[in-house]
């Protein structure tokens, strides 16, 4: 989904073009041309040039008159370049080639790549620098000074060579192996310069001597590259071959139905892929609900017929990254088919995936129903903890790797760790708050919090690990105790206390693992006493500088805002239950993160209702606020879509209360 602006006045109607642009009238009294563009370069003394999804080129003034069309790639064009002086044109395609062209639409010269080409840009010197999609960049130069050695030559065509050897041997009718398809003929290349005329359309144009197919994807308004037509699959499998989807070469690429209605959505998988990563990367690519997984997973089986297996299981393993490492803003490390979902299940670093639409194990802060409430779901009187640990070596690779870069910086030098805090001392912290998030007595020391401090000194793009261990330790009594008594202020300073390394993790632009951990970090203080009096006196500041993560697009940060503010609902309708500025400064967050949420996110759109709900209940100016906000109809919105059972009874309870 994209959001074209630039009428000032309601628009009326569209017209979609042949070409896949398409007008626009407003009562602006303005008809505006929105054109599939890849790619704007700048041409020097004659305007810009464009490069499209339609295959072309096109040259235009600075007054907005097309004065050329460069016509010759057989794909969608990625990038264009112009020269310094305006006098040529270098452009780069998904048909695996370069193409340099004068601005008046003679094509000089075709530079062959081994596979689709993303972008290019002339060098001051004239030399041509082309970037390809087999993970290398190439310099062109017309200089036989500058000229790549004699084996580098051969080893471009070699290269070149060997993509195109699949499609030896294929005639105009056939492709290797048999005919083409009942209902498909070959056909010329200048086809894909029209509109498909449905979503799935196939056509087999002739490409280098052999048959390659292309599928119209409706959504995008282009035809998109499947590989070149091979045969011998049975009904019901897809054999592997050279497919592509967005630019990159996968061995399959299968159309999903999601939804009635809708186009297919592509679905690229490789041989040999865990089916499992593959499924939760459409998922997260593509914001499915997580149910969908097994029944993807089933699909990719079945059409891949061997050539995709699921791995044995391995409880410790992040799917991402191959080995239990700490990942920040990383996809949740899912369990195998049969296996049990880790009691340490953690959300962020993938050390056992915490899996949307099942609960957490968080004993303290399950929810306590007032028996007398006539709602199932609120008022809130629990508060919600993250007592998950991650792995120790995650942790210390994190933490090791980010103290060899503050020891390269002259400016963070000072705050970089001694080598036996870097060794034995993160070991000893790491495990004792580790033992303490378990239950267990932590027992830290001295020398932990004195490293701890350390580690929350150090600068915002680093800190994100300390946030974790400061979430663990605040589970422990004593290591509550110890972080208030020195909290500070939440304002600015570059010391170890809590409130200066919250404060500076929040500062802009505010990163993702900052965001999660600080959140994380913030619902914990809730546990014991001297923390919770500490976040309670900051909760209005607090809320200001997690602001953005109201609109946050990552998963991760929107649901751990959702519990921080649910927590916050808790102490705005207790022990602040007349701080008016506070419950409506909270509302207001939530109404702006519900707006920003996808239906399907149950859990964090679960927390956000139940934490509008435990507010509304509080006074008769928190109830008419929410209603105010809009709140109501978000709500009765959300009820039109597929939700889970929690999510819908928690939502109806808030519309029976809401409703005037």
């Amino acid at each position: 989904m994209k959001t074209l602006e630039g009428h000032e006045g309601p628009v009326q109607c569209l017209l979609l073009l042949p070409n896949g642009d398409f007008l626009s009238g407003s009562n602006d009294t303005t008809i505006k041309l929105w054109s599939s563009l890849k790619g704007l370069a700048l041409l020097n003394n004659i305007g810009v040039v464009s490069a499209s999804h339609d295959q072309t080129l096109r040259v235009w003034t600075f007054e907005g008159e097309c004065i050329a069309e460069l016509v010759g790639h057989t794909a969608l064009v990625y990038s264009a370049a112009g020269s310094d002086d305006g006098s040529l044109i270098a452009s780069a395609s998904e048909d695996n080639t370069v193409r340099t062209w004068r601005p008046d639409g003679q094509c000089l010269q075709t530079l062959e790549h081994p596979a689709c080409v993303w972008d290019v840009a002339w060098l001051p010197n004239g030399d041509l620098a082309t970037a390809c999609a087999d993970y290398t960049a190439r310099l062109w130069t017309s200089s036989s000074e500058r000229a790549a050695p004699a084996e580098t030559v051969a080893g471009l065509v070699a290269a070149v060579e060997a993509r195109k050897q699949p499609q030896q041997g294929a005639s105009h009718d056939t492709a290797v192996g048999g005919a083409l398809p009942a209902g498909l003929k070959m056909e010329e290349a200048s086809v894909l310069l029209q509109s498909g005329k449905k979503d799935g359309e196939t056509k087999i144009v002739k490409e280098g001597g052999a048959g390659v197919a292309y599928s119209w994807d409706a959504s995008r308004g282009e035809w998109e590259k499947i590989g070149t037509v091979v045969g011998g699959p049975s009904e019901d499998t897809v054999a592997a071959g050279n497919q592509f989807h967005e630019g990159q070469q996968y061995d399959f690429v299968f159309d999903v139905d999601v939804a009635d209605g809708m186009p297919p959505l592509k679905l690229p998988v490789n041989e040999g892929d865990n089916p499992y990563i593959a499924a939760d990367k459409f998922i997260e690519r593509n914001e499915l609900p997580t149910s969908y997984r097994e029944q993807i997973v089933e699909f990719i089986l079945q059409k891949t017929a061997g050539a995709v297996s699921t791995p044995a299981p391995s409880h410790n393993v992040d799917p991402f990254t191959g080995g239990g490492a700490y990942v920040p803003g990383g996809a949740s490390s899912f369990p195998q088919p049969g296996g049990q979902r880790s009691s340490n299940a953690d959300p962020f670093t993938g050390a056992g995936g915490y899996v949307p639409g099942t609960p957490m194990d968080i004993d303290s802060g399950r929810r306590q129903d007032t028996p007398s409430s006539i709602y199932s779901h609120f008022p809130q009187s629990g508060y919600l903890l993250f007592d998950n640990a991650p792995s120790s070596q995650a942790f210390l690779k994190k933490l090791t790797e980010f103290n060899e870069t503050l020891t390269a910086s002259s400016d963070h030098q000072h705050l970089s760790l001694s080598k036996e805090q870097s060794s034995s001392g993160l070991d000893g912290l790491i495990a004792r708050a580790c033992a303490g998030a378990s239950g267990s007595k932590a027992n830290l020391t001295s020398a932990d919090y004195s490293l701890l401090e350390l580690l929350l000194s150090w600068p915002a793009p680093q800190l994100f690990p300390a946030y974790d261990i400061a979430r663990l330790v605040a589970l422990d009594p004593e290591g509550a105790q110890h972080l208030a008594s020195s909290a500070g202020l939440l304002s600015p300073g570059t010391s170890g206390q809590l409130g200066a390394a919250l404060y500076r993790g929040t500062e802009e632009p505010q990163l993702v693992p900052s965001q999660q951990t600080g959140l994380r970090l913030a619902c914990n203080l809730c546990k014991h006493l001297p923390l919770r009096q500490w976040l309670q006196a900051h909760s209005a500041a607090l809320m200001d500088r997690f602001a953005p993560c109201c609109s946050s697009t990552n998963k991760g940060v929107r649901f751990a805002f959702a519990t921080f503010m649910l927590n916050l609902a808790v102490f705005y309708s207790t022990a602040a239950k007349a701080d008016a500025e506070g419950q409506a400064q909270a509302l207001s967050a939530l109404s702006e993160l519900l707006t920003g949420t996808p239906y399907y996110e149950a859990d964090t759109l679960y927390r956000a209702f139940n934490a509008v709900g435990t507010l509304s209940m509080a006074n008769s100016e928190s109830k008419q606020l929410a209603q105010d906000l809009g709140i109501l109809q978000t709500g009765r919105d959300i009820l039109r879509q597929p939700l889970e059972p929690k999510l819908l009874a928690v939502i109806q309870d808030l519309v029976t209360l809401l409703k005037p």
